[in-house]
């Protein structure tokens, strides 16, 4: 029998590979010989399987001079677009009672964001042809094109099953799925076990922590306790030796709150770029400390008594990630040292992954981070007031009688950006900072240039899965699974090519020829987030103490010190 799930089942993890996340074709002019003179070619998860659950997708539009594309919706996703040739007049319609049309006409390198589920069009409005690239935040946006459905319906309309876009994990929808551990169906998650069969059964057990690194993770996930399965948290507990640390890693789809059971630790978090502020505590017996979801965190065991405490699941500690597999020029450029040091670095790596693999200790960690996009709007939008001083989750919203259609819209994507750097890249940012209109929708657009051999050094987005189209040149892109497989997927993209990173995976791109290269890439926030793994690592302000750094990487102090002075 087939199993009806939110989304698509999902693949073996262990057959995954890179052509998974890879689409070609985007360069291809679409035909619009057709009544309205457009034609949308989409990057969804039926196009590109590893985009499942990963709430982001992209099309092409190609139009004919004075084509359209006519009024349409899309029920699960807001959309972003950049106009590559052509002009375009761009308009969308707000709810009931107000009926608001915001209009503008675009030229090349101009962005426009449509919101969430509102009527919205383009027209091309010169006597030449038009290409737009857009990015929307759902893998399965879907579009409800108004003439179509309102007219042209079967008398049958089939049900359809339509979930918005999750804030956190998929919530539950009885008062329990325990997993089946032994069911053979792949899902985002575990399938339920029969609740007639549901029953309830130490995690006082002091662990093994003879490891270079002092310290061991005794986890207590839906892997090792079946009710776990969808209720979005987990539990787990850190033993340090004296002066134990457990290293600078991430949780790519967690938040982590740890209490102190026994002793005291140096905790710490480093925000991302570009500030990689080490905000750092002593912690003792009974204290507690939160770690935001996919910043770069660690835990210190302070003085000479052994210590208790806790947090889990996939974790990317940095001196594991196998940076070997990377290539020494990418490494040499993002952490700007020489191939002696990345040698040695990589031989102590490959030692420390042979003898042990780390985990970590007591706490719950909660899941917020499988986010298909940011919260969803509760209203049809939220254009930031950028004057307002009140701190939120996001921005406050200006007076919606004051908003216009420069609220939404913001010019120079066509501009090539300075390359003229030690990485050889630059990226040209469009978040809620550049367009206020993005406040609220979830999804945001980048540009990214590469000199010749140039990269985008390895980073993690802490709020977002990205989605990459490359316009000009030749790239070599990558991004590695989290422990303890830390797999290396890796592709060389031309010209029309389409790649995905996930949320909160190390990532990075390479510029792989003699020219420019040039990118469009959308994520699934309004504020991603970046983290440049060597920027935070060996930048932050203070920096690390570079004790931890020298367990967790395993060399001298003086290639701690000589990578740090590059920062």
């Amino acid at each position: 029998m087939a199993v009806l799930i939110n989304g698509l089942a999902c693949k073996d993890p262990k057959l995954a590979e890179a052509n998974d996340f890879f689409f070609s074709g985007l360069h291809l002019e679409g035909n619009t010989s057709n009544a309205v003179g457009s034609m949308v070619t989409p990057v969804t998860v039926s196009q590109m399987p590893g985009l499942n659950t990963l709430g982001i997708s992209m099309v092409r539009i190609d139009y004919a001079p004075w084509g359209i594309n006519p009024p349409h919706t899309h029920p699960r996703a807001s959309e972003i677009l950049t106009v590559l040739e052509g002009h375009l007049e761009v308009g969308f319609v707000t709810s009931n009672p107000e009926n608001r049309h915001i209009t503008k006409v675009l030229k090349k390198g101009d962005v426009f964001v449509f919101p969430i589920g509102l009527i919205h069009y383009q027209r091309n409005v010169k006597s030449t042809n038009a290409t737009a690239i857009a990015a929307l935040s759902s893998q399965n946006p879907g579009v409800i094109t108004i003439a179509n459905s309102v007219f042209g319906c079967a008398p049958d309309i089939p049900t359809l099953f339509f979930t918005a876009a999750l804030a956190s994990d998929p919530s539950p929808l009885q008062y329990f799925c325990v997993a089946d551990t032994n069911s053979q169906v792949l899902l985002n998650g575990l399938g339920c076990k029969d609740p007639k069969m549901v029953t309830a059964s130490g995690l006082h057990i002091t662990d093994n922590i003879s490891n270079p690194a002092g310290s061991r993770v005794n986890p207590m996930t839906s892997t090792q306790i079946p009710g776990l399965n969808s209720p979005s948290i987990s539990l787990v507990r850190i033993d340090y030796a004296p002066s134990g640390i457990n290293p600078p890693h991430t949780h790519p789809r967690a938040t982590e709150i740890l209490t102190i059971l026994e002793g005291s630790l140096e905790v710490g978090f480093v925000t991302s770029n570009p500030q990689n502020s080490l905000i750092t505590k002593v912690l003792h017996k009974g204290d507690v400390f939160v770690f935001p979801i996919g910043l770069l965190s660690r835990k210190v065991g302070n003085g000479n008594a052994f210590a208790i405490a806790a947090q889990v699941v996939k974790i990317l500690v940095l001196s594991q990630l196998r940076i070997q597999c990377l290539g020494p020029s990418l490494i040499f450029l993002a952490f700007q040292v020489d191939n002696n040091v990345v040698n040695y670095i990589q031989s102590n790596s490959r030692q420390a992954m042979a003898s042990y693999i780390l985990l970590s200790g007591l706490l719950a960690l909660f899941f917020t981070a499988a986010l298909a996009s940011d919260p969803s709007p509760l209203q049809d939008f939220c254009v930031a007031d950028t004057n307002n001083q009140v701190f939120l989750n996001g921005l406050a919203c200006k007076d919606p009688k004051m908003v216009d259609a420069n609220d939404f819209s913001s010019s120079g994507l066509h501009i090539a950006g300075n390359t003229s750097n030690p990485a050889g890249s630059k990226v040209t940012p469009m978040t809620a900072v550049q367009i206020p209109g993005l406040n609220s929708l979830g999804i945001s657009l980048v540009r990214i240039d590469y000199a010749p051999w140039g990269i985008n050094p390895p980073h993690t987005h802490p709020r977002a899965t990205e989605i990459l189209t490359v316009l000009e040149g030749s790239l070599e892109v990558g991004f590695v699974t989290s422990n303890p497989q830390n797999r290396l997927i890796t592709k060389v993209l031309q010209k029309g090519d389409v790649f995905v990173f996930p949320i909160g995976l190390i990532h990075y791109q390479r510029n792989f020829g003699n020219g420019s290269a040039i990118a469009i890439a959308a994520l699934s926030s309004q504020n991603p987030g970046v983290i440049t793994i060597a920027n935070t690592v060996f930048g932050s302000k203070p920096h690390i103490p570079s004790d931890i750094l020298v367990k967790a990487f395993q060399v001298d102090n003086n290639v701690i010190n000589y990578i740090q002075s590059k920062f």
